[in-house]
């Protein structure tokens, strides 16, 4: 299987490695979905060309093993990970500053896992990020805030079935080439901040289901058009 490039499996736990001259699979780029417990340092440090990788399952469980083995990824772009719990009873809360992620990372997912704080600070230091997904309850926070200067290379923003959040706070230079923000739904955000009007590369704008006070802000915004605001079910 040296060959192999791109392993698709609904989920796959890949065994310990057979002996540290074995060269199989040292091509792959792409492994989707990998089950949590196979993401040892052991096993992912020797995927040396692995850039793609998506992980399903009960994270919480395997949440310092895997930020450990996540940061030695020094090829990885594309990162998901997909909480999923087998008992409804189970603790799931995951800690963010516990977690680091390949220093390279273009493109990060996170879904379901009820992170038990906000997840800018950690997140807002990758350098290279461009596209950032947050979605199904990834934080349980009420309250984001960006810091000054942070996220430098993020481009999209896309915040889905996040129910709970209710404010956020952004700081001058924070996201300084944001084009696209994707708010679904946002029926408790109170108010956008200010300083996103301050980016010159912003573009888009789309919200599902804004409470009524935010929906009649934008509706009287001047320059709504320039930003390409959508607001959905009602349109504008």
């Amino acid at each position: 299987m040296y060959k192999l490039r791109h392993l698709n499996f609904g989920s796959v736990t890949l065994p310990a490695h057979p002996g540290k001259f074995c060269s199989s699979l040292e091509n792959l780029n792409f492994i989707s979905v990998l089950h949590p417990s196979s993401c040892t340092q052991d096993i992912l440090g020797r995927l040396p060309s692995l850039q793609t990788l998506r992980v399903h399952e009960n994270l919480s469980s395997y949440q310092f093993m895997l930020s450990n083995s996540l940061c030695a990824l020094l090829r990885v772009e594309s990162l998901k990970l997909v909480n999923e719990r087998t008992i409804v009873s189970q603790p799931s809360s995951m800690v963010p500053p516990e977690y680091q992620f390949p220093p390279r990372l273009v493109e990060l997912s996170l879904s379901n896992t009820e992170l038990r704080d906000d997840p800018m600070p950690t997140l807002e230091k990758l350098p290279h990020l461009q596209v950032l997904k947050l979605k199904k309850n990834s934080f349980i926070d009420r309250k984001l805030v960006c810091s000054a200067g942070g996220f430098p290379s993020l481009k999209v923003l896309h915040l889905k079935s996040m129910f709970w959040l209710e404010e956020w706070t952004m700081k001058n230079d924070a996201w300084p080439k944001l084009e696209s923000l994707i708010i679904n739904p946002c029926a408790y955000l109170k108010i956008l901040p200010e300083e996103l009007w301050r980016i010159k590369s912003f573009t888009k704008l789309e919200l599902w289901w804004p409470r009524f006070e935010l929906r009649e802000k934008l509706r009287k915004f001047e320059d709504k058009e320039q930003y390409h605001i959508q607001i959905y079910p009602y349109g504008m």
